[in-house]
C-alpha cells in the first residue's frame, strides 16, 4: 500500500454523495483533492468541507467542460496522478418507456464522459504512472429491472476497466469498483431533481453508507495492481448473476414481475422525495 500524501485526485461528481464523501476521505489521507459537479451551491457547500481543495462547476457531458477541467487541474497542480470517474445518474423504469432524450442523457453521463475523460487523462500520467477507478455497479453482474439500461451503461464501464488493463502502459491501474445499494441521494435525483444542500440529507435511498465505496476507492489509490471490487464486499456474491444458469432462473422470475418491480421502485422514491 503507498501513502496518498501530495497525490493530485480529480473526482468528478464530487460535490454529493460518494464523491463528496471520497473526496473528504482522500483530503484526510493527504492528497491535492480537484472535485467537480453541476450545481454550484452544493459545489460550495463540499469545498467548504475540504481545506485546501479546489473545484469547478462542470457538465462531465460536455466536451469543452471535460477539457476545460482537466487543463483547469493540470494548471493549478501540475500534473494529475489519479482520476476518479464517479459522477453518474440513475434512470428508473423500462427501456421502452423511456425517451430518446432520457436514454441519450443516461449514456452520456455514465458511459461517453468516463470513457472521454479517462482518454483526456492518460497521457497525463507519463512514466510516473497514476491510478484510473471507474465507478461501476453490481448491477452491471446482474442486470434487473428497473434499472436495465443503468445496468447496461455500468457494464459498458467495467468492461472498458478489464479492457484499459490490457493496453495501458506499466504503472497506470485501471480499478473498477462495483457498489451495491448505497444511501445517497440517486432516486430522489431521478424522480424529482437535484435536491437542495438543506434538504438532501432527508431524501438518500436504504443502502450501505457511501464511508464503505470511499475506503474502497482508497485501497484502490493506494494499491500495487489493479482491482475489482464490490461494495460491500458480500455483495460479490452478484457476480453469480453472470453465469447461465443464474441468469436463466432471473429470466424467468423477474420477467412477469418487471412492471411492479418498476412501480415499486417508483412509489419508493416518492415517499423519499415528499
Amino acid at each position: 500500500m503507498r501513502s496518498l500524501a501530495g497525490s493530485v485526485v480529480l473526482i468528478t461528481g464530487g460535490s454529493a454523495g460518494i464523491g463528496r464523501i471520497t473526496a473528504r476521505r482522500l483530503a484526510r489521507q493527504g492528497a491535492q483533492v480537484a472535485i467537480c459537479g453541476r450545481d454550484q451551491e452544493r459545489l460550495d457547500a463540499a469545498l467548504h468541507e475540504l481545506p485546501g481543495a479546489w473545484g469547478m462547476c462542470c457538465d462531465v457531458t460536455d466536451p469543452a467542460d471535460r477539457s476545460l477541467l482537466v487543463s483547469a487541474v493540470t494548471e493549478r497542480f501540475g500534473r494529475i496522478d489519479a482520476l476518479v470517474n464517479n459522477a453518474g445518474q440513475g434512470r428508473v423504469g423500462k427501456l421502452a418507456d423511456l425517451s430518446s432524450e432520457q436514454v441519450e442523457s443516461l449514456v452520456a453521463v455514465n458511459f461517453t464522459a468516463v470513457a472521454e475523460l479517462t482518454r483526456l487523462v492518460l497521457p497525463l500520467f507519463g512514466t510516473r504512472g497514476g491510478h484510473v477507478v471507474m465507478m461501476s455497479s453490481i448491477g452491471a453482474w446482474v442486470p434487473t429491472p428497473p434499472l436495465s439500461l443503468y445496468s447496461a451503461t455500468k457494464a459498458g464501464v467495467l468492461s472498458l476497466a478489464l479492457g484499459l488493463r490490457r493496453e495501458v502502459p506499466r504503472g497506470v491501474r485501471v480499478h473498477a469498483v462495483c457498489p451495491g445499494p448505497i444511501r445517497t441521494e440517486w432516486l430522489t435525483r431521478e424522480l424529482t431533481g437535484r435536491p437542495a444542500e438543506r434538504s438532501a440529507r432527508h431524501r438518500l435511498s436504504a443502502g450501505a453508507t457511501p464511508e464503505h465505496v470511499a475506503r474502497e476507492v482508497e485501497k484502490c489509490l493506494t494499491a500495487r495492481r489493479s482491482r475489482t471490487v464490490a461494495v460491500p464486499r458480500w455483495w460479490e456474491i452478484a457476480r453469480l448473476g453472470s453465469l447461465s444458469p443464474v441468469s436463466r432462473v432471473l429470466d424467468v422470475v423477474l420477467a412477469p414481475a418487471s412492471t411492479a418491480i418498476v412501480r415499486a421502485a417508483r412509489r419508493y422514491g416518492s415517499r423519499l422525495s415528499s
